[in-house]
């Protein structure tokens, strides 16, 4: 949810920049999924055609990428999970089988949150374990495996301690392993690359990539760079390459309805300067993790990585009540899936892989499901460097919606409030503002009183907070909402267990 501009209280999740309006039309063209009962031997699987992976300069490229043990590039076709600590139940060596056998799937990253409920905050035990669980799958089924260090919208230096004793423990564990590669940090925001500071991204991730190296571990590490991970292009004035590290990467994050040209362009310019490019975490949808696809832009970035060879990652396998995901809310099989039992987004998912690897048409139909109601084609968004949706905390089956709480009005505008999951302690809102005039409104505050406590924002700022009553504002890139139009914020949020999330005194003005 990766992938949005979110705001930024303390521990930010967030998401992006989601004015309303139509979307784009679904993929109803995507492959088709048969369940097969493939005996694959050891020597056909990803990891026994390539072996251990590095990062080396090759004819045909510009910049260094990706390749196996004989030097041949490699493009990695993978999903990313949503946060281990909610969606436990996909780890396992039959979902990952389904994967490579049925999807094209050679690579499963797994996204271990450091925060939002996960290693540092009380899920070390079941993390630990759900990371032996997935190498050891993905070892045994030839697969490749992403370890990610899921730092979300805050400078990884703050734990900084925590990721030392996290890599050094799994360095040592699998120095010797050819399948792992570890991502340490996933989406930093508001941290330079470099500024010189010894706060900066460069500097954490030259002491945890030094950290790595000190144990003798060889493996493929992964960076994040400023903006959610969509400011790639700023390494190249300081790249780690410079100190004598090697086999290091660096990751964009992007989501096609909400991410254009100009982030394309950060991949661009970072591939001129020869910056290693890779994309662990991406989404067909908007930044929110949910709204409308554009299969359409999702196929050009797809186009210029295969041009650059650079490897993917989708977001996200589970089945919460989004269109990020790729497994439908309504199935709870966590293997075997048909083609019935996916989203959109997990058809093109499939679709995309298949023909990457050559696999296009070489398995049977499975009985078509009912198409997707087709929505309006939505306008290609103004290009503002928004980044990918931040997963909201979900338990670890469907979340079920609760009741919309009120809604205020006032006169020639409207807030409404939605709780699209409820865990209890915890809540997600999303919210709209809509233009019911017929002028333009240039700039919008909204006003209200409640017990929650506002965790995380996005595409709003809070300018005030006292005792039960918040004033929040827009961000610079969507106070302007034509008549007619509407503009969308969000937050997380935390309360009393068993309470609603209630808004009163609601106030446009």
């Amino acid at each position: 949810m990766k992938r949005r501009i979110r705001l930024i209280t303390s521990c930010a999740l967030a998401m992006a920049l989601a004015v309303s309006g139509p979307v784009s039309i679904p993929n109803v063209n995507a492959a088709n999924v048969t369940v097969q009962a493939n005996n694959v031997s050891a020597s056909q699987t990803p990891v026994g055609q390539h072996g251990a992976l590095s990062v080396k300069k090759t004819s045909g490229y510009a910049a260094p990428t990706i390749v196996d043990k004989n030097g041949k590039p490699v493009q990695l076709h993978g999903i990313s999970t949503h946060g281990v600590q909610w969606f436990p139940q996909y780890i396992s060596k039959d979902s990952f089988r389904s994967l490579r056998d049925d999807w094209g799937i050679d690579t499963v990253r797994l996204a271990v949150y450091a925060r939002e409920n996960g290693y540092t905050q009380g899920n070390k035990d079941l993390m630990d374990k759900k990371i032996d669980e997935a190498v050891s799958a993905a070892k045994d089924l030839g697969m490749y495996v992403i370890i990610d260090w899921h730092v979300l919208s805050y400078n990884p230096n703050e734990d900084i301690d925590a990721a030392k004793t996290f890599f050094t423990k799994y360095a040592v564990k699998y120095k010797n392993v050819d399948n792992v590669i570890f991502e340490i940090a996933n989406e930093p925001t508001g941290t330079n690359w470099y500024d010189g500071s010894g706060k900066d991204l460069y500097t954490y991730s030259k002491t945890i990539a030094g950290i790595i190296r000190g144990t003798g571990a060889k493996n493929i590490i992964i960076c994040g760079t400023n903006d959610w991970s969509q400011r790639v292009d700023q390494v190249a004035d300081k790249p780690l390459k410079n100190d004598g590290f090697e086999n290091i990467m660096y990751t964009v994050h992007f989501y096609a309805a909400t991410h254009y040209d100009n982030i394309k362009d950060n991949v661009r310019k970072a591939v001129k300067a020869g910056t290693p490019v890779i994309c662990t975490e991406f989404g067909v949808c908007d930044a929110s993790g949910n709204g409308g696809y554009d299969f359409s832009n999702a196929d050009d970035w797809m186009k210029l990585f295969k041009e650059n060879n650079i490897s993917f990652a989708l977001w996200s396998l589970c089945n919460k009540n989004e269109s990020a995901s790729v497994i439908s809310s309504s199935c709870n099989k966590t293997s075997n899936w048909t083609e019935s039992d996916l989203t959109e987004a997990g058809k093109w998912l499939v679709k995309t892989c298949k023909e990457l690897s050559g696999k296009s048409g070489s398995v049977n139909p499975t009985p078509t499901p009912t198409p997707t109601p087709t929505p309006k084609p939505t306008p290609k968004p103004t290009v503002k460097p928004t980044p990918k949706p931040t997963p909201t905390p979900a338990p670890t089956s469907k979340p079920t919606p609760t009741p919309t709480p009120e809604a205020g009005t006032t006169t020639g505008g409207s807030v409404t409030f939605d709780i699209p999951s409820d865990w209890g302690t915890g809540f997600s809102a999303n919210n709209t503002v809509s233009n019911n005039t017929n002028k333009t409104l240039n700039g919008w505050i909204v006003e209200f009183d409640s017990d929650v406590e506002i965790t995380a924002i996005w595409n709003a700022k809070i300018s005030s907070h006292k005792g039960k009553h918040y004033v929040l504002t827009n961000e610079s890139y969507n106070g302007t909402v034509e008549a007619g139009q509407t503009v969308s914020f969000g937050f997380n949020g935390t309360k009393k267990d068993g309470s609603k999330a209630t808004f009163t005194n609601v106030k446009l003005r």
